[in-house]
């Protein structure tokens, strides 16, 4: 528009005018687009939530990883009360050659379990089950290491008694199955 021969009150009244409608333009367009940011800023609330729990879990995953190996490092190493040819030709009862006490072994293995009863709810199903059958197949090991029965009088593992040597690779499939999972689910993409 030319305001150039146009009196200045018309110039001013058509400025008001425009002014106003951009207001109202402007204050239509955000009363019908609150939904859409409304809508916006959940989605981002969601998009962190979410990013936070798969954060949480992949550390709670990372955590029982970690406790499969130490078991499956516990169960292996078959504490140091492994009994020698050598030390059983000196005549010691399995009593004498215990270098640590029953009692510490059964509180170590009471300690596992306390930490994974911890961390098996924030598992997935999947998770959990694994967790939870290493820590079964440890107390399995650790029973017969504790044992007061004597090896002869013990049932065998061909009528249905536990094999120890079973167990353990229970324990070592389990332990890498979990460590697998870890990797598969919280480094894949790092």
């Amino acid at each position: 528009m030319d305001f150039e021969n146009k009196p200045w009150h018309i110039a001013v009244a058509l400025t008001l005018v425009m002014s106003l409608a951009t207001g109202l333009g402007n204050l239509g367009s955000s009363y019908l687009l609150i939904s859409a940011k409304n809508r916006e800023e959940i989605d981002k609330a969601e998009i962190a939530r979410k990013a936070k729990g798969a954060e949480m879990h992949c550390e709670k995953l990372r955590e029982a990883a970690s406790l499969a190996a130490e078991i499956e490092f516990s169960a292996d190493r078959g504490y140091p009360n492994i009994v020698r040819l050598s030390d059983v030709m000196t005549g010691a009862t399995a009593e004498q050659l215990r270098k640590v006490p029953d009692q510490q072994v059964i509180d170590e293995l009471l300690a596992y379990e306390k930490r994974a009863s911890a961390l098996i709810p924030l598992l997935t199903e999947e998770e959990a089950a694994l967790l939870n059958r290493i820590t079964l197949h440890h107390d399995v090991v650790t029973q017969l290491r504790t044992s007061k029965v004597p090896v002869e009088q013990r049932v065998s593992p061909r009528d249905g008694g536990f094999n120890a040597n079973s167990e353990l690779n229970d324990i070592r499939l389990s332990s890498s199955e979990l460590a697998a999972a870890y990797r598969l689910r919280c480094t894949y993409d790092q």
